[in-house]
């Protein structure tokens, strides 16, 4: 997992403009997840998988809390594990391959 930094900021008197990141995304999933709830616990063969949190915190694999506004991105095999520790939250995830039913990218740690 690497923690992102925006690439690039805009800022004037009108609004403020992050560019998070790039990257060639083919898939965007929205969570909205209650406290308490885990999130994951498999990995990718495949598939890089970017998060940008946007509300609440996490702990992710039980070892670092993001919060609201954090960007990170998990590459190939990394194992990933979200727990929500705060009252709710909410992310979105983009991915660099779309989740196919019949053959899913999904793998668990054996």
């Amino acid at each position: 997992m690497q923690l992102l930094k925006p690439e690039f900021i805009d800022k004037d008197n009108r609004r403020t403009l992050k560019q998070l990141f790039t990257a060639n995304i083919a898939q965007v999933n929205s969570y909205d997840a209650k406290k308490g709830a885990i999130l994951g616990n498999h990995y990718h063969k495949e598939t890089t998988e970017y998060f940008y949190l946007t509300r609440g915190l996490v702990l992710y694999n039980s070892e670092r809390i993001f919060y609201k506004g954090d960007v990170f991105v998990v590459s190939p095999p990394e194992l990933h594990r979200i727990e929500v520790i705060s009252s709710d939250a909410s992310f979105l995830t983009f991915l660099t391959k779309p989740f196919d039913q019949k053959e899913p990218d999904l793998w668990k740690k054996s």
